[in-house]
């Protein structure tokens, strides 16, 4: 997925969200991400959901590791999001894992150059 707004409204987080492909790009050990066309749609997060900012492709991709992976809150990752060039966004993939309602649980973006 791709995201290109998140917001903070009536103690509940939304993304504006939209499919897109991911790749490895096996000479860096890193995903490439192809964004998709078309609407974006919003979604809600759960108020215990979890957004790890950096996923690597394997374990052992040199500097990163799972356990160096800190979980934000929904609000954190929407400061830290709104803190970005706007011109990234389309570039920063995301997994998003959504429960039986259909809101977000978990969050990663993935490890990229």
């Amino acid at each position: 997925m791709t995201i290109n707004k998140a917001w903070t409204e009536d103690g509940l987080t939304y993304l504006s969200v939209r499919p897109a492909q991911k790749k490895v790009n096996t000479q860096f050990d890193t995903w490439e991400i192809i964004p998709g066309t078309g609407a974006f749609t919003t979604v809600i997060t759960t108020k215990d959901a979890q957004a790890l900012l950096t996923c690597p492709v394997r374990d052992e991709v040199a500097g990163t590791s799972r356990a160096e992976l800190l979980p934000y809150s929904p609000a954190q990752f929407v400061t830290l999001l709104n803190q970005l060039d706007s011109g990234l966004y389309d570039g920063i993939g995301y997994d998003l894992v959504f429960d039986g309602a259909g809101q977000v649980t978990n969050l990663k973006s993935l490890y990229r150059p």
